[in-house]
């Protein structure tokens, strides 16, 4: 059972996901907001729309007032923005916002009701910070940046998607299923194909 002393420091690890994400965005070109990306479904601009709405929805949580959107969608308050300078600045903002609330004393530890039922924010934020993790591996791959998860975060993510945030994804039909890789494959490789990606 892991202490409260062991415990992840979620903020800590949250800030270090988010400004790996806006080092990406920030050299995404205008010209490759419409290309695809390894969510298949989505192109760059949906994935930047996706991660800037799962920080308002986060940021929403925190105060106790959600935007009525579910979490896994591509919708966020700049929906129809084309400007990928914009997203990218929207980001630095709204994960600035998340960063600043999180450190406020008793955040993390509230419950929030959501479309998806009450959560508690530490979990939200736990969610949140995946959701940051493979996204901007998405978008650096799809803008052919460099793909490099820093060690701490692939061994937070692996393990908490490990832990049940993968499946209860995979049951509610936002995350596909597990691509298989060698059994001497990287950690990064390892934690993006158990979530469905090929690394």
């Amino acid at each position: 059972m892991t202490s409260q002393a062991d415990a992840p420091d979620l903020t800590a690890i949250f800030e270090k996901a988010s400004r790996r994400v806006q080092e990406i965005m920030a050299n995404i070109r205008q010209g490759q907001g419409d290309g695809p990306t390894p969510c298949t479904e989505w192109n760059v601009r949906d994935v930047m729309n996706h991660v800037i709405g799962v920080l308002e929805f986060t940021a929403g949580c925190m105060v106790g007032n959600p935007p009525d959107i579910r979490p896994n969608e591509a919708e966020s308050s700049y929906v129809g923005e084309t400007d990928v300078a914009v997203l990218a600045q929207a980001y630095r903002a709204e994960a600035a916002r998340v960063l600043e609330m999180a450190g406020e004393p008793g955040v993390l530890d509230r419950v929030a009701a959501t479309p998806l039922g009450d959560m508690p924010v530490n979990r939200i934020m736990v969610g949140t910070t995946l959701d940051q993790v493979i996204h901007g591996w998405d978008l650096a791959r799809a803008t052919g940046q460099d793909t490099t998860i820093d060690a701490g975060l692939v061994e937070f993510a692996h393990g908490m998607l490990l832990s049940g945030f993968a499946a209860m994804g995979r049951q509610a039909g936002f995350i596909g299923a597990e691509v298989a890789v060698s059994h001497d494959a990287s950690p990064q490789d390892k934690m993006l194909a158990y979530m469905g990606r090929r690394p």
